[in-house]
């Protein structure tokens, strides 16, 4: 009866996350936020949609415990600290996106499983651009309220050196939010990223243009092991290392990129030396990242398969010592998925 009782709450979990993923994409739950107690009614008609549907939708939450219930006027309300979480962009905690990951990747059950049976991977071609636009907004939110205000000025005298004007690669740069904050932050610096996967230059060069920036940030598809041209200041890595077809060659490639006083800013998951010591909610969700889409896509590359967790402390300093850098510190960071350190030549 306890793994019954387990086992119901994860499948309620999980029924419960498809009804928030549907709840973001249409502004729901920004609007229960911004407009307070409403009935369905309102809430209806304030966004355009139709009226069951979200009486639905509101009772589904209510009976999760996601939403506050006035039984005797019939109004539904999100609590301020849920609202953090579910409906502010700008929130340093908003894991909203963490529920529009869930039905993209459970539409490559059938794909996934197969490379269980043959070994082989599945390539990024296979996984829809939903599932990069909310890998793009799992990021965002630590990326827009770290990146130029704690990460850079905790590296000593990065700063001052962007300010007058330094040059910066971003290795899998993705749609580019990364080199654009930058750009925007230090405009006498250059800034250039590489990603090999085309949607994602071509989104890349689009935003650069929007912000205005494109003129001093590049994008180049390319891969990084044999594309990086010239000295940078600095290089940043997001997430992209575990996922590298040669993780150890992108490192050298990236020390031979870095100036002799320059750095290499990762960021790489929180995991622990030993697999079975990555234990509770965050872990699970990395490891089921990691089975639909890490592992699968590393293996189409020809990779060998790390997977989200596979780069605790004790292999970075490893891969990052045989590619010839000499430092590795971690530096401070509270996001709960993700560790970062200040590497040097």
């Amino acid at each position: 009866m306890q793994f019954m009782d387990r086992v119901l709450a994860d499948i309620s979990g999980a029924m419960v996350c498809i009804l928030s993923a549907i709840g973001v994409r249409l502004g729901l739950f920004r609007e229960l936020a911004e407009s307070g107690p409403v009935t369905s009614g309102e809430l209806a008609t304030r966004t355009g949609l139709d009226e069951r549907y979200v009486r639905e939708w509101l009772h589904g939450l209510a009976s999760a415990g996601y939403l506050e219930v006035d039984r005797a006027a019939h109004r539904f309300s999100l609590s301020p600290g849920l609202a953090m979480i579910t409906a502010y962009d700008g929130s340093p905690v908003n894991l909203a996106a963490g529920y529009q990951l869930i039905p993209p990747l459970a539409e490559m059950v059938g794909p996934v499983a197969d490379a269980f049976r043959t070994g082989d991977g599945v390539r990024q071609e296979r996984y829809s651009t939903a599932l990069y636009d909310a890998m793009e907004q799992m990021s965002a939110s630590w990326l827009e309220t770290s990146l130029v205000q704690q990460w850079i000025p905790a590296i000593g005298g990065l700063a001052e050196r962007l300010e007058e004007g330094g040059r910066v690669a971003d290795i899998g740069c993705g749609h580019g939010r990364a080199l654009i904050l930058c750009a925007q932050a230090f405009p006498d610096s250059e800034f250039v990223g590489y990603d090999s996967f085309r949607p994602n230059i071509e989104t890349a060069r689009e935003r650069a243009e929007a912000a205005g920036v494109a003129d001093r940030v590049r994008f180049v598809q390319a891969d990084a092991t044999s594309g990086l041209a010239g000295y940078h200041d600095l290089v940043t890595a997001f997430n992209v290392l575990h996922d590298a077809a040669d993780p150890v060659g992108l490192l050298r490639a990236i020390r031979g990129a870095v100036a002799p006083d320059g750095v290499l800013l990762l960021v790489e998951s929180k995991a622990a030396d030993q697999p079975v010591d990555n234990a509770g909610p965050v872990s699970a969700v990395l490891y089921a990242t990691s089975v639909l889409y890490c592992l699968p896509t590393s293996r189409a590359d020809g990779g060998p398969g790390l997977g989200t967790l596979g780069l605790p402390p004790e292999r970075i300093r490893d891969y990052c010592g045989t590619a010839g850098f000499r430092s590795v510190r971690p530096l401070p960071n509270f996001n709960p998925f993700t560790a970062l350190y200040e590497i040097r030549p």
